[in-house]
């Protein structure tokens, strides 16, 4: 069973006796890159500029790795007006690793700045000071940021913004940052009393692939992938796109959120355009993707409108085209009269059968029930006569149950929350009552490999990292849990490469959300991340 422990996080530092070091970055060179640490692969040094183009990424950073306690940067910034969302530079100071550090988010969209002390557990621990201010695009802007002992200034275009008192954190490197935004920094200035931190500073680079950054429609919000390969070897991944977590119509998205697809003939190197599969007027939510033995994709989804009841209602999208066309959206009728939800994709078994997994708020005379269950289909997918239900036996609601067959006849559950876990021997139609796994996480998806290796992808939200955990025996023992991104989105998608790689899916979380993805190796030495395609 993994225990997670709190501790009280103490930073440790050499302040030295040396003068103080001044430092300038122009960076006119080619090679002024050179000695920088950054998360992505996505800076470059363009017309004697230091920039980062993908709008896209929520978001991106770059430190220069020389620790400083009182320090000052100055720097200039441009905005560039790709992309929808908030468009963000920023100036990160006293980093003394990547997750905790003091940062100044310049945010052009909402137009505001914000003071910010980032730790592990919260990105934002605390934002104490929005600043209302408009951020011009396409023009120089000149930030200034200076830090004597508990004491912080803030400067824009020589104007002082506002003072911060916090000593949190003494000392540590300075970075630069982006936030969903194209974003070029110029003229960096960096003045200071160095200091030695207690572990050398590293950034966690993560080797991922952006499956879609920008569905085309506002706020370029992507999440809840899922994918399959088709016959055919071509890989198919659909997501929710809208313009937040919950993409309700308005005016520049009359029918609220849709389910987008992308398709990728390469083996996952390379993606083409967002196609629409489903955008009735209601939002559109969580599909997931499976290709039948007929060759048809069939694709599930839920709807979501909070002024009826139930608020979620389940769906099957059909193509018999490899996804040129798609069917009119066939409803799924469940039993519960408050939700009804869906999460994952169907699952064919050998002998044609077809499982969903669902879940569901309903009413009793109990009181309010939170169960989750598996639809049975015999006929392709087109009527689901059958439903059994696992009801939780206290007030823990169980959501986004996944399945996996395994090769010993027994179907593997997993369980949101917790995680919990259930079986079943006879196909389905039976399931034993769920017990905790002794594994946090949540929004899980399971793959067993050709090898044997049974992969479970899962967001791990204390941790704000989407992680993977295997195992060797069939689910019976696990290994990890491995941090494969330290984003909160997760709900990861993984399907076997015809070369035995693992491609997993996932999101990122947060304006302008992207889909991205990560390729893995399974065998019995365990689960690695590898570099993506070049």
């Amino acid at each position: 069973m993994m225990r997670v422990m709190n501790c009280l996080l103490v930073f440790c530092v050499a302040i030295t006796a040396a003068p103080a070091e001044e430092l300038t970055f122009d960076f006119d060179a080619p090679d002024a890159l050179e000695g920088w640490l950054s998360d992505v692969d996505h800076w470059r040094v363009e017309d004697g500029t230091l920039r980062q183009p993908m709008a896209g990424l929520r978001h991106a950073y770059a430190f220069w790795p020389q620790a400083f306690s009182d320090v000052s940067v100055e720097v200039r910034f441009m905005i560039h007006p790709a992309g929808e969302g908030v468009k963000a530079p920023g100036i990160i100071y006293r980093a003394a690793d990547e997750s905790n550090y003091y940062y100044i988010h310049f945010d052009s969209k909402n137009k505001q700045i914000v003071w910010v002390r980032s730790t592990r557990e919260n990105e934002w621990t605390e934002a104490r000071r929005h600043r209302p201010f408009e951020l011009a695009e396409e023009q120089w802007h000149t930030a200034r940021v200076e830090a004597e002992g508990n004491q912080h200034r803030v400067y824009l275009n020589g104007e002082l913004i506002f003072t911060e008192e916090d000593d949190t954190i003494p000392a540590g490197v300075v970075g630069l940052r982006t936030g969903q935004g194209d974003i070029s920094f110029d003229d960096l200035q960096i003045a200071g009393e160095p200091a030695t931190l207690e572990e050398e500073f590293t950034v966690t680079r993560v080797p991922f692939i952006t499956v879609c950054s920008d569905a085309g429609g506002p706020g370029a919000y992507e999440a809840f992938p899922d994918v399959c390969m088709t016959d055919a070897g071509e890989l198919l991944c659909v997501f929710y796109a809208g313009y937040g977590h919950v993409s309700f119509p308005r005016e520049d998205l009359p029918n609220g959120g849709l389910v987008a697809m992308v398709r990728s003939s390469d083996n996952g190197a390379t993606w083409g355009e967002a196609e629409v599969v489903v955008d009735t007027p209601i939002d559109d939510r969580d599909p997931s993707i499976t290709q039948l033995s007929n060759g048809d994709l069939l694709v599930t989804y839920m709807s979501y409108v909070k002024e009826r009841q139930p608020t979620h209602e389940v769906f099957t999208v059909r193509s018999s085209d490899d996804g040129a066309s798609w069917g009119e959206p066939q409803r799924i009728e469940l039993p519960w009269d408050r939700a009804q939800a869906v999460s994952e994709p169907v699952t064919e078994l050998e002998d044609g059968t077809l499982l969903l997994p669902v879940y569901g708020v309903g009413t009793t005379e109990g009181g309010t029930v939170r169960p989750c269950g598996v639809l049975r289909s015999t006929d392709g997918g087109r009527s689901w006569p059958e439903l059994a239900v696992l009801t939780p036996q206290d007030n823990v609601p169980f959501q986004e149950p996944t399945i996996e067959p395994l090769t010993d006849g027994r179907i593997l559950m997993l369980i949101r929350p917790g995680m919990h876990w259930s079986e079943s021997s006879d196909g389905g139609v039976t399931w034993m009552q769920p017990q905790p796994l002794g594994i946090p996480g949540q929004a899980a998806q399971m793959l067993l490999t050709s090898e044997g290796v049974l992969i479970a992808g899962y967001r791990w939200r204390e941790e704000r990292s989407t992680v993977i955990i295997w195992s060797h025996d069939l689910g019976r023992t696990w290994e990890g849990p491995k941090v494969v991104d330290r984003v909160v989105g997760g709900y990861p998608s993984l399907v076997e490469l015809p070369d035995g790689r693992v491609l997993m899916v996932y999101y990122t979380e947060g304006a302008g959300s992207d889909i991205r993805g990560i390729f893995l190796s399974a065998d019995a030495a365990g689960v690695e991340v590898l570099e993506p395609p070049r």
